[in-house]
């Protein structure tokens, strides 16, 4: 099986998620190959275990003060740069992509028919779970910044939801 790891490089929560799931594919007949999106190239650490990984610059959210910044994150992104990415990203040679919330790969997967399994906390809202007030704008983006055919949403409780536990590194 050969797959497209897409990785939001924004914070360290994703790519942390990423290390623990890529020792688990070097255990496997998997053929997995990273693509880090979400921040600066040179900004990334520790990143041996991805072997040659691809990097493009993608999309990232910016707050202030713990919430979502809109203003600044509509200005320092860039929509025609992201929108090249995805297009010049090619992915029917893999059998599917695992997005980790980074939309280069899930758009460029949804618009090329390939599969796209999302996986992230982002994912539990999907579902019936509580949540702190309601914010139309978060709704749609987070149902439309990396779309997936099939979601696992990880949240440290189920809510009798099919959701699965966060994955961490125990050691």
């Amino acid at each position: 099986m050969k797959i497209l790891y897409g990785i939001q490089g924004t914070g360290n929560g994703h790519i942390s998620r990423a290390r623990m799931l890529a020792q688990h594919f070097k255990t496997t007949n998997a053929e997995v190959d990273y693509l880090f999106t979400g921040r600066d190239q040179d900004n990334f650490f520790d990143m041996e275990i991805f072997g040659d990984y691809q990097y493009r610059r993608g999309l990232t959210f910016y707050s202030k003060d713990g919430s979502v910044s809109y203003p600044k994150t509509l200005t320092q992104n860039n929509p025609l740069r992201f929108i090249r990415d995805v297009l010049s990203l090619k992915v029917k040679k893999y059998d599917c992509i695992i997005t980790d919330f980074e939309p280069v790969s899930a758009w460029a997967g949804k618009l090329q028919h390939v599969p796209v399994i999302g996986i992230g906390h982002q994912y539990a809202f999907n579902y019936q779970i509580p949540s702190a007030g309601e914010d139309p704008i978060a709704k749609m983006v987070m149902k439309n910044f990396a779309p997936a055919s099939t979601s696992l949403g990880l949240h440290w409780h189920h809510f009798d939801q099919t959701i699965l536990p966060p994955i961490i590194d125990t050691d």
